[in-house]
């Protein structure tokens, strides 16, 4: 039986700096400390000189600590750094399976920001490996506002459909 694994996506301090990015840190706080899951991976975005988002997006921020820290009291049994949008990749993909007593999980939850950025990214490379993500909708949040959190919406609905997506988690 697949354990029930959540992946929450750069939920640090630097993003965490809007109201609507504030309020869903506290939210995935409780989450993580709600006991709903057997396993919970922390990503963490660590940025770089010389990285596409310093050099092509002119974006310096997340640099250092404490914009890289996770928000205080997210409860993570792993953190993952990464310095893109995604932490998929085949080392990624033997954690899951390491996590899941050594076969890839069917299903995956997938919260955290921004939504049309990193969230999109890392659920749409969940399912490429043919792992359904559930994007726990009313977890994610976005840093460029509604426009930016519906606009990963929409995109997820025609990447890895309909069915992945969950505004209410029980």
């Amino acid at each position: 039986m697949d354990k029930k694994i959540l992946i929450v996506v750069d939920m640090q301090n630097g993003f965490a700096r809007y109201d609507q990015t504030r309020q869903m840190a506290k939210k995935i706080v409780e989450l993580t400390n709600s006991g709903r899951f057997d396993y919970i991976i922390a990503t963490r975005f660590v940025n770089k000189e010389g990285s596409p988002y310093t050099d092509i997006l002119g974006w310096h921020k997340l640099m250092n600590s404490p914009e890289t820290d996770l928000v205080e009291g997210l409860n993570a049994d792993m953190v993952v750094d990464k310095v893109i949008y995604t932490c998929v990749d085949e080392g990624f993909m033997d954690k899951l399976k390491n996590i899941n007593g050594g076969t890839t999980p069917n299903t995956v939850y997938v919260c955290g920001v921004d939504t049309e950025c990193c969230v999109l990214k890392i659920a749409t490379d969940l399912f490429e490996h043919a792992i359904k993500p559930v994007v726990l909708l009313n977890y994610c949040a976005s840093n460029g506002g509604d426009k930016g959190h519906n606009a990963g919406i929409e995109a997820m609905k025609r990447l890895i459909g309909k069915q992945c997506l969950e505004y209410e988690f029980y």
